[in-house]
């Protein structure tokens, strides 16, 4: 259990090399443990949380941290906001980083919306600087980039053949144990026993966002833990949206945007910046539709 889900580490290799293998996915978890440490908001000791509480980060203090922030703000630009770092205020106000979310009031909403916008976040060259007010949540972000990392760190390892799996968070290298792409199989957002599709991938990031980890009801609506950063409210067509990438950093970040989006918007999205993309949506039914690039 590590990043609010479970994650999962294979790697495939012969008898001799097991031992070593065994001892390498140990060291990429806590990698992992110290990389959620750094980028989390809710570790008051970890870097982002001081960040939060200040204005300045110098990236000479956390380069790591440094650089993710300044791809979460160039994904920011490039959705026009859908993705948006500084929601922190939303997250907290609807009680999604707690046990207990609840419906919040329109006043609320309002007043926690005037301390969101990316376009507040200023990158320098040397350093990162905000308003006090401004407070970040990289949670649609740093999950992909934590599989990155891992993935980085086993490859620096000399291991070529490998998945990690971060709740939905995945990237594949090489071969499976069978000697063959890795099966990828996509959830059901209606049935989640289920699966609604399969694709077969190597050397590439496989990302899902979806309503049906973490919601509530009430009133008989449905509310899910992915906001419109313009409105503070959840609310979107999709139930999933699948996004195929180089890394899972950024397939991380335009997932969470698509979802936004909606489907017709998020499916336009993705034809006009050349990006793969499957998503699973509310029609005549529960629909489907996905970029012509996907299934290769």
């Amino acid at each position: 259990m590590a990043l609010g889900t479970y994650v999962q580490i294979i790697i495939v290799s012969d008898r001799k090399g097991v031992d070593k293998a065994k001892a390498a996915i140990e060291e990429t978890y806590g990698m992992v443990a110290g990389y959620e440490e750094r980028f989390d908001y809710r570790r008051e000791g970890g870097a982002l949380s001081r960040f939060n509480r200040g204005t300045t980060l110098a990236r000479d203090e956390d380069g790591l941290l440094y650089d993710l922030i300044k791809e979460a703000v160039s994904a920011a630009e490039l959705t026009g906001g859908f993705f948006d770092p500084t929601v922190l205020p939303v997250t907290q106000l609807w009680g999604f980083d707690s046990d207990s979310p609840k419906l919040p009031h329109d006043n609320q909403i309002r007043e926690a919306l005037k301390n969101v916008g990316y376009k507040r976040v200023e990158v320098h060259e040397d350093r990162i600087v905000k308003p006090a007010d401004v407070r970040l949540d990289l949670s649609g972000i740093a999950k992909g980039r934590i599989v990155d990392l891992a993935s980085d760190f086993l490859k620096s390892g000399g291991y070529h053949d490998f998945l990690v799996n971060a709740g939905g968070d995945i990237y594949v290298n090489g071969r499976n144990a069978e000697g063959k792409k890795w099966r990828i199989a996509i959830q059901d957002p209606v049935r989640p026993d289920h699966y609604s599709a399969m694709v077969n991938k190597t050397d590439s990031a496989v990302v899902t966002s979806g309503d049906y980890e973490r919601f509530f009801i009430e009133g008989e609506k449905r509310y899910c833990h992915l906001f419109n950063p313009f409105t503070g409210y959840p609310g979107s067509d999709i139930r999933s949206a699948t996004i195929l990438a180089g890394d899972a950093m950024f397939a991380d970040a335009i997932a969470t945007a698509v979802f936004v989006m909606g489907s017709k918007e998020g499916l336009a999205f993705l034809h006009r910046n050349g990006i793969e993309g499957y998503l699973i949506y509310n029609g005549d039914g529960v629909e489907s539709k996905s970029t012509p690039g996907f299934w290769r």
